[in-house]
């Protein structure tokens, strides 16, 4: 989706600087490290997956909105256009410009086509941002068909100053350009290790509108999250902090290292990180500058959306559609009734399995704040509903006890089709013998199901998955940044690069109506036989009546 001239992810990437770099560079030096930024996106992305748009003369107009980060400079701008004419007839000009500034206009032949120009720099700002695509004619001409995938507008942007505020770090994980995208997590192993990294994923995944790359690798990273207890800081990161070496309290405290920005979620111990991880996900850091502590929750923008849902208001028959599209029933008050447990022993499975937490946060609109987080080690409370996300979740006792089917057969096809088969034979593969399965080396093979608790029919059970033998970081990400997670239905689903198959035995006996609407659509020739027959006796009938009267006349 996005090409980096540099060499790194995003604007924000490592430093290019030496390592003994003097720790107190000036702003100016500090710019220096970070790289150009050359980056490309397509329209589509841009106005939210629409894959084409029309430009005619009832539509003469589109807009699409973008944003740029803070402290940057757009040194070139390029726009490719890729069209095709409405009919054979189409004429007219295009006119494109930039936040109404000087517009280029394009005189194209009534064919497909597709022009590569150069927009006016100048006229981009940090910020918000509108292309614009006119269309212009003096006859009815049926107009143009933009196809918005194909289409991408190119940007090279220059830094003028390091991110130096919790703000514009803000401001730039929520841009469409050269935003951070590669977050390195850098935790301690401790009982509350998956509760930390959930909830700062999540808060992340609000601000950037998208799920980020999670990494433990902070060589690779744009930005660079530190969560700890005040103890196992380092100097540099205490040094962030408002009182300069100890928080007296939750503190969430920025700083930036030879143009890398560093992000420090701590406490006096771990219940306070606990409490800052939480206030990241909860509250906006908009008019803060390098510490927010949680007094200033008080006064802070709440982050995300706030929507009333109750998962007590379910069809018994909610599926993984429910969830792809709500978050329900796992993101009913905010997660105060969800346990969700992590089945993973690896850092690269977890950071997959956080992607995935990030999209369902994403979708249900704010982060779940009260739910119960844990590992496969730790017991999930047995009134709360459960989501297990990791590979082997069925080793999980809860999960193992109420599988249905379909998740047994969906974690069969997935182990029988990691290799070159195509998706469309994933049904098949959950059915054929062990000795048919070919063996592949296919990774981001993952498996979703949602069902009841056979013992508690008010308590949901969901899981998302994979076979021990794949890679639950490529099936975590396949699924959190793609519009595969749209895709998701039934009682249970498979789902890879390829797609998503949807299995579901469920079978429910058909109400009366049902079964007389049925039954009418089943027999619709043989009531139409019936009712002619029906008519041709009466015809007759009404023949020989008339005859007989007639002969009783005469």
């Amino acid at each position: 989706m996005a090409i980096v001239a540099s060499g790194t992810f995003a604007v924000w990437g490592q430093s290019t600087g030496s390592t003994d770099a003097a720790a107190g560079q000036t702003p100016a030096a500090e710019v220096d490290t970070i790289p150009v930024n050359t980056e490309e996106r397509s329209l589509s992305d841009l106005d939210g997956g629409a894959d084409a748009f029309i430009l005619s003369t009832t539509r003469r107009l589109a807009r699409i909105d973008f944003t740029l980060p803070p402290h940057v400079q757009t040194s070139e701008a390029w726009l490719r256009l890729a069209a095709r004419p409405a009919s054979d007839s189409t004429a007219g000009l295009i006119h494109v410009s930039v936040n109404g500034g000087e517009a280029i206009t394009i005189r194209p032949q009534a064919r497909p086509m597709e022009a590569r120009f150069a927009l006016f720099s100048a006229d981009f700002r940090p910020g918000s941002n509108t292309l614009e695509i006119a269309y212009s004619t003096d006859t009815s001409a049926a107009g143009w068909i933009v196809d918005a995938r194909r289409s991408q507008m190119r940007l090279t942007l220059e830094p003028v100053a390091p991110i130096d505020t919790l703000e514009s770090l803000e401001q730039a994980l929520a841009a469409d350009f050269a935003a951070p995208r590669r977050i390195a997590l850098i935790t301690d192993a401790s009982r509350e290790r998956v509760t930390l990294e959930a909830l700062v994923a999540q808060g992340l995944a609000l601000r950037a509108g998208q799920v980020p790359l999670f990494t433990a690798n902070a060589d690779e990273a744009d930005l660079i999250v530190r969560i700890a207890d005040n103890d196992r800081l380092a100097a540099d990161d205490r040094a962030a902090l408002r009182s300069g070496d100890r928080s007296t309290g939750p503190e969430i405290a920025f700083r930036n290292e030879r143009g890398l920005p560093h992000l420090v979620v701590t406490g006096r111990n771990l219940d306070e990180a606990t409490a800052a991880a939480r206030l990241m996900a909860a509250r906006s850091f908009i008019g803060y500058r390098r510490g927010f502590l949680a007094a200033d929750a008080m006064t802070a923008t709440r982050l995300g959306t706030r929507q009333i849902r109750d998962a007590r208001t379910l069809h018994a028959n909610a599926d993984l559609r429910t969830f792809a599209d709500s978050g329900l029933p796992f993101s009913a008050d905010q997660g105060s009734r969800t346990a969700v447990q992590f089945s993973t022993q690896f850092d690269a499975d977890r950071h997959g399995a956080l992607s995935v937490l990030a999209r369902a946060a994403l979708i249900s609109g704010e982060a779940w704040l009260y739910a119960w987080y844990g590992d496969a080690s730790e017991t999930a409370p047995a009134n709360h509903n459960l989501l297990v996300i990791g590979p082997g979740s069925t080793e999980i006792a809860a999960v193992d006890r109420n599988a249905p089917p379909e998740l047994r057969a969906a974690l069969r096809a997935a182990e029988r089709s990691r290799g070159q088969r195509g998706l469309m034979r994933l049904a098949a593969a959950a059915y054929a013998d062990a000795a048919d399965a070919e063996a592949g080396n296919e990774v981001g093979i993952g498996v979703a199901s949602l069902f009841r608790d056979q013992a508690n029919n008010g308590r949901w059970i969901g899981t998302l998955t994979a076979p021990d033998i794949a890679s639950f970081e490529a099936a975590g990400r396949s699924l959190a940044r793609s519009d595969l997670w749209t895709a998701l239905e039934g009682r249970a689903a498979v789902w890879s690069a390829r797609g998503v198959t949807a299995l579901d035995y469920t079978v429910v006996a058909p109400s009366l109506v049902e079964r007389v609407q049925e039954f009418a659509v089943d027999h619709t020739r043989d009531a139409a036989f019936l009712l002619f027959g029906a008519a041709f006796l009466l015809l007759v009938r009404g023949f020989f009546g008339r005859r007989k009267q007639a002969r009783a006349r005469a």
